[in-house]
């Protein structure tokens, strides 16, 4: 029931974003949890000008074909942006020249400027918290993405400035089609 309710509170947040006039942030971060079999793993994220989430990935490792895949999954679901900014990671570097080659981002622009990135990294903050409750990969992964997805609620509608009068209990409601 959490991970249908995720995905529909997620397609509600990022919509129908196929246009190809917008850019991407992109960032990684690790997340330390004893919970996880007490190894790294890594959160990579992706959002728009305007701040909204665009889609995450936990993943296990912190390469070229992690950050490929997740590129890659990115252009498949929401077509190429104008500008992707990055920070100056060679794994993500070498993915966005390898997807280059291959006919991906050929009208994109990659920004790897410090200061850009710094939307995200504020970002990030509330996901690197402990959390006892992540007993594996998945279950951690949606978790987040539900955090992820409410979070974004909250935005969008800070971004609208409908924030008074405001509920998420109403939204999902809405979103699930039963009366309010």
């Amino acid at each position: 029931m959490i991970v249908a309710l995720t995905f529909l509170i997620r397609r509600f947040i990022v919509g129908c974003k196929n246009m190809a006039n917008y850019s991407i942030k992109f960032g990684k971060r690790k997340i330390k949890n004893p919970f996880i079999h007490g190894k790294w793993h890594y959160l990579y994220r992706a959002i728009d000008a305007d701040g909204l989430t665009l889609d995450i990935w936990l993943r296990k490792k912190r390469d070229t074909q992690a950050a490929y895949a997740f590129l890659k999954r990115l252009v498949k679901q929401f077509d190429e942006p104008k500008v992707v900014v990055t920070d100056k990671a060679p794994s993500i570097t070498s993915a966005f020249k390898k997807l280059k080659e291959y006919g991906f981002y050929q009208g994109t622009e990659h920004r790897t400027i410090k200061y850009l990135n710094n939307l995200i990294e504020q970002d990030h903050r509330p996901v690197k918290r402990r959390n006892k409750f992540y007993r594996s990969l998945r279950t951690a992964s949606t978790t987040i993405k539900g955090m992820e997805a409410i979070r974004g609620l909250y935005k969008k509608t800070r971004k609208e400035g409908t924030l008074f009068g405001f509920s998420v209990c109403t939204e999902i409601k809405v979103l699930l089609g039963i009366p309010a």
